[in-house]
């Protein structure tokens, strides 16, 4: 197995080397909030119980409540930083609307300063210097700022974690511009023919490339006469700049990293490796396939933390965070996520599960990959080398007294079996299933074995969710909508002009006119009348037609409602959902 890559993002300087804190670290919150865990309690964000444990832990651990709170996962940094913004009477900023930074003010900073004491200052307004706080004192900041440029402060409160992200990416990237790095990178391995210098900077330049841009995956795809680097933002594929076929060796380089053959070209791999980029800890999941013009090769960015927020950060509105806190607090069974993949399922389990007290209750989890940390939780991975996949997990799961079962997909009859077998004997099993509507959960369930008898006795809730683009906030500006759009959103020729709203292009979201992506989605929970329904083989429509009479809400009719609220377009409605 070959060693983690490195990719230091830039020397530090004597002020970290000193003793500065890590990204992330929410090193101080302790000591100037000593009564954070009393203020969230109040606030209705952790119960007291979770409070009392993590004091125990506490004892022992030697670490501030705030990190335990967020790595235990009972509050989120968004809850922790938006607590601490209330306390101090400042606006919260969530990472989608926090300002460039000017670099006429940050530049007479640096970036071991701004690590080291938590802020980011950003521009000035109306002769005050705005200044984005972290995990940060304000009085030893607003010195920092006069003493340097004369001027008092105008505070804003972001997440922790995004704040030093954002001061890493901003004085790494003023210094090191991507474009010119990999442009200067090409250059030196087209001009190195006896194949000495290593692709590993190049790699490390793309990786930090993606980071910036928040992709999720990197695309290396051969044509016929060249190889183009692409990225999957937001959910959409970008290209970006293309390689002569002499930087092949860019992909074997790629592939020794992840544990793979390099000297296999004829079939497909599945590999894996770790990196160090901007300080935070990635895996990079790599596959190639073999085409025409050389293997094709995808690698995703999974960060080894990640965050994870509650069902009304990620954009479900308060109504149904309501209905689907009550299902989720059902004691046994099946509660299904629905859609296509790259959708947002496992975001929303993850996200759904950690309302509960789950400090009360026994969960397990298998999963594929394991991408959220869940308090309290025994979280396993599918290890197929090993024999250990979702059936045979299951199995194991039953010996050991779980109330929550997650599992990460139902993809075949056995899980699908072991799943509602677990749910029968009054377990609470959640987990995700590939179909296109709510619709087909019945049909695809018998096709995998189910009988419909106990699909009606276990099926609790199903959950079809797309993501689409938000509009971005920091260039959003409105207009009248077309007849085209006045049609779909269920307007005639006689009512009054609407206004929609669409983003103009910023360099925020890389003049796409959209930043960060939120949920379309239907939601169906299962009552009486519904059961019989699905005992009796009711067919499609009728299984509808009771739904609708239920109170369920399409997912077109939630699509529409986003559009007229301003938070995406028509056109991205019917590029992720489709035509209704």
């Amino acid at each position: 197995m070959y060693p983690p890559v490195e990719f230091p993002s830039e020397a530090a300087g004597p002020e970290q080397a000193a003793g500065a804190p890590a990204t992330g670290r929410l090193h101080a919150l302790g000591d100037k909030s000593p009564s954070l865990g009393a203020a969230l309690v109040n606030a209705g964000v952790v119960s007291p119980i979770a409070v009392d444990y993590v004091l125990q832990k506490q004892k022992i651990e030697k670490v501030p409540m705030g990190n335990l709170l967020v790595e235990l996962g009972f509050a989120s940094a968004k809850e922790v930083a938006r607590q601490l913004a209330g306390q101090r009477g400042l606006r919260f900023v969530n990472a989608s609307e926090m300002p460039e930074p000017d670099p006429a003010v940050a530049s007479v900073f640096n970036r071991s300063l701004c690590m080291t004491y938590g802020f980011l200052p950003v521009r000035e307004v109306e002769g005050l210097i705005e200044v984005v706080l972290g995990d940060a004192q304000m009085d030893v900041v607003t010195e920092l700022v006069q003493r340097k440029l004369g001027k008092r402060c105008r505070f804003l409160q972001g997440e922790f974690d995004c704040v030093a992200q954002a001061i890493q990416q901003h004085y790494y990237f003023a210094e090191h511009p991507p474009a010119r790095l990999i442009e200067s990178e090409v250059r030196k391995l087209e001009g190195d023919v006896d194949r000495a210098y290593s692709p590993a900077r190049l790699l490390e330049h793309i990786l930090h490339l993606a980071v910036r841009e928040r992709a999720t995956d990197v695309h290396l795809a051969p044509t016929a006469r060249s190889r183009s680097v692409l990225l999957r933002v937001d959910g959409v594929l970008r290209p970006v700049f293309a390689l002569s076929p002499a930087l092949d060796r860019l992909v074997v380089f790629v592939k020794l990293q992840a544990d793979m053959d390099a000297s296999e070209q004829r079939l497909p791999q599945d590999g894996s490796f770790t990196a160090q980029v901007m300080e935070q800890t990635f895996t990079i999941r790599v596959s190639t396939l073999i085409s025409e013009f050389g293997e094709r090769m995808v690698m995703r960015l999974l960060p080894e933390r990640s965050s994870l927020d509650k069902l009304a950060d990620l954009g479900f509105l308060e109504e149904d965070v309501a209905v689907m806190a009550r299902a989720f607090s059902r004691p046994h069974g099946l509660i299904l996520i629905t859609g296509p993949t790259g959708s947002g399922k496992s975001t929303t389990l993850h996200a759904a599960l950690r309302m509960q007290p789950l400090i009360e209750r026994n969960v397990l989890t298998v999963e594929d990959p394991v991408e959220y940390r869940v308090p309290v939780a025994c979280q396993t991975e599918v290890n197929r080398r090993a024999g250990y996949e979702f059936a045979n997990a299951m199995r194991h799961f039953l010996r050991h007294d779980p109330d929550i079962i997650l599992v990460g997909e139902i993809r075949d009859a056995e899980t699908a079996r072991a799943a509602l077998d677990a749910s029968s004997t009054g377990h609470l099993v959640l987990s995700t299933l590939h179909v296109g509507s709510i619709f087909g959960v019945m049909p695809r369930l018998k096709l995998l074995g189910v009988d419909s008898e106990t699909i009606a006795e276990n099926l609790v809730a199903v959950i079809n969710q797309r993501l689409v683009r938000r509009v971005c906030p920091h260039c959003a500006a409105p207009r009248l909508a077309t007849d085209e759009e006045r049609r779909w959103l269920g307007q005639s020729q006689t009512d009054a002009p609407l206004q929609v709203f669409h983003g103009t292009g910023c360099s925020h979201c890389r003049d796409t006119g959209y930043m960060g992506r939120l949920p379309v989605y239907e939601m169906l929970v299962i009552n009486r009348d519904l059961a019989d329904a699905i005992a009796s083989d009711a067919n499609r429509a009728e299984i509808r037609h009771r739904a609708l009479a239920a109170g369920m809400r399409p997912i077109h009719s939630l699509a529409r409602h986003r559009v007229l609220a301003g938070e995406t377009t028509m056109e991205e409605i019917l590029r992720s959902v489709g035509e209704d």
